[in-house]
């Protein structure tokens, strides 16, 4: 009686070589692509930190009336300025002990980024009336200038200061000149409206070391060591000193630009929409 044998099954060595060369080329995109994909992780992270604390600043102002100002290195994490005076310094660092947040810091207790590096963030200091200090940051006095427009100048008496261009221009002062084009707000103009930002937050991103960057990131990054000369801004991750825009003294554009792995511009711009923090402060009865 002939016995049959059960047929034989396996790989060839030439299928076993094109599963293998298959795996090889999905595994090298996976590792390829790893680095963006952490990457983009902490853009989402900045982005999510960074509307935290717009909202953390709204919410301030809806409880204190004002703005609250930046912190600096060795303000401990709480805000230099403000009140019944104005801020010391209209731009510095988040001010995360003033506005009950949490998150990294290092040894001068300045809030981190996701790349380690501290966020900035600058606050208006456009005075209206000329005499009772700043509008946004003394106590009461948003409600003193209030928002109706008394300048046709204006759109109303209580203007931020801030201007964002898609790129820098020649001049780097508060007018977006041409080839730029305000992202937000533009800058006074005879027999023309005029809107600003009260307030705006910036991450520089991957590319940030302490040292000065090229293109459209040198508008945000500042031409002056710090923003006041008679102030030492204290030492940078890298030695250097914190580098900041001189918010009182004339810097006041910023630039915002689509952030994207083929373009070297990596900074993160956001700032506080007036209409929002307005409301927001008219249904905490601190605006009439």
């Amino acid at each position: 009686m002939r016995v049959m044998k059960p047929s034989e099954s396996g790989f060839t060595l030439v299928e076993i070589a094109i599963v293998l060369l298959i795996v090889g080329v999905l595994l090298g995109y996976t590792v390829a692509l790893l680095p963006k994909q952490q990457e983009l992780k902490k853009y989402r992270e900045a982005d999510q930190e960074m509307d935290q604390i717009i909202g953390a600043i709204v919410g301030f102002a809806q409880v204190n009336g004002r703005l609250p100002c930046p912190a600096i290195p060795n303000t401990a994490g709480d805000e230099d300025g403000g009140g019944g005076a104005d801020c010391n310094n209209f731009g510095g660092f988040v001010p995360l002990n003033t506005l009950g947040l949490t998150g990294r810091t290092n040894a001068d207790s300045l809030m981190l980024d996701p790349w380690g590096n501290p966020y900035r963030y600058y606050v208006t200091d456009n005075d209206f009336n000329a005499a009772g200090g700043s509008d946004f940051v003394r106590s009461g006095e948003m409600r003193v200038v209030g928002l109706v427009d008394s300048n046709i100048d204006n759109y109303t008496d209580l203007d931020g200061g801030y201007v964002i261009c898609d790129r820098a221009d020649a001049t780097l002062d508060d007018i977006c000149d041409a080839p730029a084009v305000e992202v937000f707000g533009n800058a006074p103009v005879t027999g023309g409206p005029y809107g600003g930002a009260p307030f705006v937050l910036i991450s520089h991103g991957k590319n940030w070391n302490d040292a000065p960057p090229a293109g459209d990131e040198l508008v945000n990054f500042g031409a002056n060591l710090t923003n006041d000369a008679t102030l030492a801004m204290g030492l940078g991750p890298s030695g250097n000193q914190y580098r900041l825009k001189d918010a009182g003294g004339g810097e006041t554009t910023f630039v915002r630009r689509t952030t994207g792995f083929a373009d070297d511009f990596d900074d993160i711009v956001k700032w506080g929409s007036p209409n929002l923090l307005f409301s927001k402060m008219i249904d905490a009865g601190q605006l009439p």
